[in-house]
């Protein structure tokens, strides 16, 4: 199992984001993130590309498509194809499944089988996955936590088409008083379903992914996993 972190933890480009995580022992993977994106964010991009790319052998890659995929993003995902191992992909409307359905089966085409599907809002995914049954998918704590889902039931059902699990919690009291997301944060609170998960985490050999926007957040989360023996202790924070 690969433990990762978002490229965006800290204030700063995605150059910066890699030498400050690669400070970080136990680290070993970044989610190069996409998710909000323009030419000003591509431009970001390619002007740090070979600061990246230098990153290599340091970090296991993946990358979030922009919410919203669309076939002019094809771009992106070639620029991508050699520095990444996978591309998380949201699901669009549920009207607009077949589209995106044609989509990956064409990219799937030509960059092979390393689009993972993640669960979002109700009813989108698994339009999606009606059409696409055998596509890889990335499992979203948070996202099955705001509708009530059991991460584990989810992880049960689709097995060892999980290449990728976006772990982090909701926290409803926070939210109300910072006016941010109630997902996306700090493992803690009530964590029975993390527990719940834990055998699959165990035995599970893709990229887990803490996905939380501070370094803060996510080292509280890595000490939550360290205490279930999920991760090993480091003495480097």
């Amino acid at each position: 199992m690969v433990l990762s972190v978002p490229s965006w933890v800290i204030p700063g480009t995605y150059a910066e984001n890699l030498a400050f995580i690669s400070g970080k022992e136990g680290i070993e993977g970044v989610e190069l993130l996409f998710f909000m994106y323009d030419e000003s964010v591509l431009r970001e991009f390619r002007s740090e590309l070979s600061l990246i790319e230098s990153f290599r052998n340091r970090f296991a890659f993946t990358a979030h498509l922009p919410d919203g995929l669309q076939s002019s993003h094809e771009e992106l995902v070639d620029l991508l194809s050699p520095l990444v191992r996978s591309f998380v992909v949201h699901p669009g409307p549920a009207g607009e499944a077949d589209d995106m359905a044609e989509l990956l089966v064409r990219w799937q085409g030509r960059f092979g089988d390393r689009f993972l599907l993640e669960n979002t809002q109700d009813g989108r995914f698994e339009a999606l996955e009606r059409l696409l049954p055998e596509i890889p998918v990335c499992l979203d704590s948070g996202h099955l936590l705001l509708h009530d889902g059991s991460p584990a039931a989810f992880a049960g059902s689709r097995g060892e088409r999980i290449g990728q699990i976006h772990l982090h919690a909701v926290d409803e009291v926070a939210a109300a008083v910072d006016g941010r997301l109630r997902d996306h944060r700090a493992l803690g609170g009530d964590l029975r379903w993390l527990d719940e998960l834990s055998p699959f985490i165990t035995s599970f050999r893709g990229i887990l992914e803490l996905e939380v926007f501070s370094w803060e957040e996510a080292r509280e989360s890595r000490r939550v996993l360290q205490e279930r023996g999920l991760v090993p202790r480091r003495n480097n924070e």
